[in-house]
């Protein structure tokens, strides 16, 4: 069995959230966001869940809402471009700033725009929302 399908199967595989300093994912955008809703050191939090593809395959992105936001005004290039969101900030730094930019990787970028998104299924996005849900109240 490899690592991806144990994670899938051990829990979270399906989810991807950046964490350290300098931490990139290169992805494009395949369905509409998700509010998760949890807690982080006895604050209520809510975040973003983004159905995205990457070199993997899917995940769940899970971003802050600024992210968010900033995502929202690039909906009308989701179906034509790829993005690089990159993570400038130490772990657990809840000020930690995202730079957002168009995939400078042209190779990549026709790869992740070539993915059918109709091969991801309600289900697998359900069970990947489901999957943030719990690691969020943790």
């Amino acid at each position: 069995m490899s690592w991806k399908d144990k994670m899938k199967e051990w829990g979270g595989g399906d989810i991807s959230f950046l964490s350290e300093d300098g931490e990139c994912i290169t992805f494009r955008v395949i369905g509409e966001p998700f509010l998760i809703e949890g807690n982080f050191r006895g604050n209520t939090t809510q975040r973003i869940g983004c159905p995205i593809v990457t070199a993997d395959g899917f995940t769940l992105l899970i971003v802050g809402k600024r992210v968010g936001r900033r995502l929202a005004k690039h909906e009308d290039k989701f179906n034509a471009q790829a993005f690089d969101l990159i993570r400038h900030g130490e772990p657990g730094d809840v000020k930690a700033t995202y730079e957002l930019n168009r995939c400078n990787d042209e190779v990549l970028e026709k790869q992740l725009m070539a993915f059918d998104a109709k091969k991801i299924t309600k289900k697998d996005i359900d069970e990947a929302v489901a999957a943030a849900q719990e690691v969020a109240q943790g």
